[in-house]
């Protein structure tokens, strides 16, 4: 505003424009942005005054009684006032930047600043806001791997899920009230989960309609209205509901249940509210890695949005961008990253947040800070019913009016500080019968005939045990020790026999008889029945706990496609895979280097 607009805008609001009495005073406006009250001051740095020397010589207050002359304790700017240009007759107040204290400059009354009032306090009517638990949210170090910094045995916690720029899981392994909820997502280095855009909501709701298997469940979010029936919040985000935002379930929320859920039916999902004790599964989220929180922001909304990262590029062209059709998601994509840094709330622009941008990029230039302001103005006042729109053209606007201020305020709030590690490498890959699928059994019978004749072909041998006959590979070729896991497969199929499919601790003192070295051997397909169970593809017996390798210190399924092998020496199961690789080329090549020496048919 101008000086007089200020002046007129305070006695609306049935106050006085700010005038600073004394030292004193002054003393303590600087104090509300030092120390132990530095995190009180959220607002701006530049403000109209009620100083003017208008019709006299001397500066003085317009207050409610009458003018009054300044205190000669008051701080001004070095070298000011000066009444540059002969026409600087109003006083403006700031903080100074990157220092400490506050000051006083002289400056033309037609000038736009941020508007200042003041008044005897009084103790206003306040609206509630949702109380969050205070406790810090910590992770549990001995979940860990101390080397690879990645949960142990992350299977065992529930089923988890890659989208909306996170990592979700479905906290399985046991139900907790709301509070317990939120400490064991914490626990194992995630966050309770927020849905708090429609984006993200609908986002969610696709994983779902796409899971398999298909999830199913009341799931505990961060959303609380503890203490404030009236004004929900995400607990995790430390923001207020945009209720505008939400799908509430029919007759939700209901007052006097507090705690936010999300119900997972029928490939969609809704929000309700419980009582906060009760007992229920619980949806975590974590951000994925990223150089930069910049990127995991921009990845996140990316994935939300579905927006590619060549329609991100046009954002960065400013000619290109003002002059096409730009689709529904990349406005809000462009609405999500507003929100993200903080630029953007519910109707538009987040007007302190914005002005201290603008005084922030402007480093102290007052014609560029005005020029800044002017843009705000302008841009500031599109409203469109549907938010992405809004985002949209005030971004359009700003680029338009101050292409390079944009720009700086973007990047400043894009800060390179990292991302925290995720919990785990991927999302685990559970097995499946993808041998089988690839390659079907076929028998070979002129090879059946010849090793039923000898007991032995070029290979192995026939050995009959326990009433059973099992073919054994022979393992003195050490030039070519190791095998493929396809030439056992199809060599077991081609004898008219399956891979060895161990079972019991009988099965696997057996397999151990066959060899006097400890050995990792190929065994039969298998695949996930559920988050904790999986069978044989061809006899469908279940795999006992028990007969894992480390069960509880390690991940039963790798984040890319695995096999099962068994090692004699400990006659327990093992899981190979490798990160980051194509399995075919891993398990299927004949000259690829493997870890398994030998096989067994029965």
């Amino acid at each position: 505003m101008s000086w007089l607009s200020n002046y007129l805008y305070c006695c609306a609001l049935g106050m006085e424009t700010l005038n600073i009495d004394n030292a004193a005073e002054q003393l303590g406006l600087t104090g509300m942005t030092l120390g132990k009250n530095s995190n009180n001051w959220k607002a701006n740095f530049n403000y109209w005054t009620a100083g003017t020397k208008k019709g006299s010589s001397e500066f003085s207050w317009c207050e409610p009684t009458g003018p009054t002359i300044f205190d000669q304790g008051l701080s001004w700017e070095a070298g000011q006032p000066d009444n540059a240009a002969g026409n600087e007759s109003c006083v403006h107040f700031r903080f100074i930047l990157n220092s400490t204290g506050t000051v006083m400059t002289d400056r033309n009354c037609n000038s736009k600043f941020i508007f200042a009032c003041k008044a005897q306090r009084i103790t206003p009517t306040k609206t509630c806001e949702a109380s969050c638990p205070a406790k810090t949210c910590t992770k549990d170090a001995s979940l860990f791997n101390a080397s690879s910094g990645y949960l142990l045995d992350y299977t065992y916690f529930g089923d988890w899920y890659d989208g909306c720029g996170r990592f979700l899981l479905t906290y399985l392994a046991k139900t907790s009230d709301w509070t317990a909820a939120r400490d064991n997502c914490c626990a194992v280095g995630m966050n309770l989960a927020s849905i708090e855009s429609a984006g993200k909501l609908k986002c969610v709701s696709r994983i779902i309609s796409e899971s398999s298997p298909r999830i199913i469940g009341d799931f505990w979010l961060s959303g609380t209205g503890s203490g404030c029936d009236s004004n929900f919040r995400w607990c995790s985000l430390g923001r207020d509901f945009v209720n505008s935002e939400l799908k509430w379930k029919a007759g939700h929320p209901k007052v006097g249940l507090n705690c936010v859920y999300l119900e997972a039916r029928n490939e969609s999902v809704l929000l309700a509210t419980a009582d906060c004790a009760e007992q229920k599964y619980f949806l975590c989220e974590a951000k994925k890695a990223a150089n930069s929180s910049q990127l995991g922001t921009q990845a996140e909304c990316a994935d939300i949005w579905n927006v590619t990262s060549e329609q991100i590029d046009l954002l960065l062209n400013v000619s290109a961008f003002i002059t096409s059709s730009i689709s529904i998601n990349l406005k809000c994509f462009l609405k999500c990253m507003g929100v993200e840094i903080g630029l953007l709330q519910l109707g538009g622009l987040s007007g302190i947040d914005m002005l201290l941008q603008i005084e922030l990029v402007s480093q102290e230039e007052p014609k560029k800070m005005e020029d800044g302001f002017g843009a705000f103005d302008e841009c500031s006042g599109k409203k469109f019913d549907d938010e992405c729109v809004t985002a949209h053209e005030i971004y359009k606007c700003g680029l338009e009016k101050q292409p390079d201020m944009v720009t700086k305020i973007i990047s400043n709030n894009y800060d390179s500080s990292s991302v925290a590690s995720p919990p785990i490498p991927g999302v685990p890959v559970p097995r499946s019968c993808w041998m089988s699928k690839m390659f079907p059994c076929v028998a070979d019978q002129n090879a059946i005939n010849n090793l039923a004749a000898k007991r032995s072909d070029a290979f192995g041998s026939l050995i009959d045990v326990g009433g059973k006959t099992y073919y054994k590979r022979t393992i003195n070729d050490f030039p070519k020790f190791n095998v493929s896991v396809r030439f056992a497969y199809q060599h077991c199929c081609a004898l008219g026999m399956r891979l060895f499919e161990p079972a019991t601790l009988a099965d696997f003192d057996l397999a151990k008889s066959f060899y006097n070295l400890a050995l990792h051997l190929i065994v039969g397909e298998t695949e996930s029945i559920n988050r904790t169970h999986e069978a044989y593809c061809r006899s469908r017996v279940i795999l006992a706990d028990d007969l894992y390798m480390n069960p509880t210190g390690f991940n039963r399924y790798p984040t890319t496609e695995s096999i099962f092998g068994f090692f004699t020496f400990t006659k327990k199961f093992t899981v190979t895979s490798r990160e980051n690789q194509n399995i075919h080329d891993m398990f299927l090549k004949d000259d690829y280097p493997q870890i398994y020496n030998s096989f067994a048919c029965v």
